[in-house]
């Protein structure tokens, strides 16, 4: 199976690569860029107003879901936090991973947490936004049973749907049974420092899922706070597709949701083209033109993710300016007592 999977990964390299050279072969720049400054400036600030709103409502579930598990916390700080984990982002193979690694090294680092509560952190609070995730895309593959023609098979959907609830029993399982799942790694041998840690891990991870499943109103909260999050994504390619044509929303969260999933996939940094070509090729198929395609799918991803790449090195950097200032004035007052 490994012997394959670097001949798998560089097949799916290779689909990328073509896909982005067929849109770069076939599309008229000229009229893309007609297209992109087509699209009024309220709309643009709109869209932008409505990514801040999502990105200080993500910041606002960490926070949230840092007092329900009784940890010191700062909003200002988690915003820092989580900044530091989009760059990270930006800059590894796919989506979601060295974010995640960043994040908890920077919650032990300005938030004095242990390895332990960072990695039950991160764990917890993207069990809940996978879980929220999951259950949007069955709902769109009900529904849009009749509008995408892959849909159409009730064999397709059936399958789809069976490992989309597998996914999301697993994802509410993690946060709401832990326990056995801890009983039978606490019966696991024990050899090495790392066996131990993972053991201790499980132990401080069941604790603090039970925090959650103990205040239920907390965690319908969370889990809320995650649809909202998410249903801010489509909502946006909606302002924005209906400066071309008119689409269904729920077509525009299925092929919101498709590029994100296949910009996770690691084949090039932070997904780069795989998200365009995938969300571009989506798009032709309810006859927009291939320019139209192309000049959304930018927009969107400027809006969604190089906007937040520039948001959140402007709030490192402005954090860091603030921090050695504070140093300066510590020294100062320091020398004059």
């Amino acid at each position: 199976m490994n012997s394959k999977s670097p001949w798998l990964k560089r097949i799916l390299i290779l689909l990328a690569l073509g896909m982005i050279a067929y849109i770069l072969f076939e599309t008229d720049f000229r009229l893309i860029w007609t297209h992109i400054r087509g699209v009024s400036f309220p709309i643009m600030l709109l869209l932008l107003i409505l990514q801040l709103v999502t990105q200080f409502s993500l910041n606002l579930q960490w926070y949230k879901l840092c007092k329900t598990l009784n940890l010191k916390t700062s909003f200002l700080r988690l915003l820092v936090i989580n900044s530091f984990g989009m760059v990270a982002d930006a800059i590894t193979p796919g989506e979601k991973v060295g974010g995640e690694v960043t994040r908890v090294i920077q919650l032990n680092r300005m938030l004095n947490y242990t390895t332990s509560q960072s990695t039950s952190l991160v764990t917890i609070q993207k069990s809940i936004s996978l879980f929220a995730l999951i259950m949007l895309n069955i709902a769109a593959i009900i529904t849009l049973a009749d509008e995408i023609s892959f849909f159409n098979s009730i064999a397709t959907r059936t399958v789809l749907t069976i490992v989309l609830i597998a996914l999301a029993v697993f994802f509410l399982s993690l946060l709401f049974f832990t326990e056995k799942l801890n009983g039978h790694v606490q019966k696991l041998p024990s050899r090495g420092k790392l066996a131990q840690w993972i053991k201790n891990w499980m132990n401080g991870f069941t604790n603090d899922t039970k925090q959650i499943s103990s205040q239920p109103k907390k965690w319908v909260a969370q889990l809320l706070l995650s649809f909202g999050i998410w249903a801010l994504f489509p909502i946006k390619l909606f302002i924005l597709v209906s400066q071309y044509t008119t689409m269904n929303l729920f077509v525009l969260f299925a092929i919101t949701f498709v590029s994100y999933f296949a910009a996770m996939i690691p084949l090039l940094p932070g997904g780069l083209g795989t998200f365009e070509s995938t969300m571009s090729g989506m798009l032709l198929v309810y006859g927009l033109t291939l320019e139209e395609a192309v000049a959304i799918s930018l927009i969107f991803r400027f809006i969604t993710f190089w906007f937040v790449v520039l948001f959140s090195t402007l709030t490192i950097i402005l954090w860091k300016l603030f921090a050695c200032k504070r140093e300066n004035l510590h020294e100062i007052q320091h020398e004059i007592q």
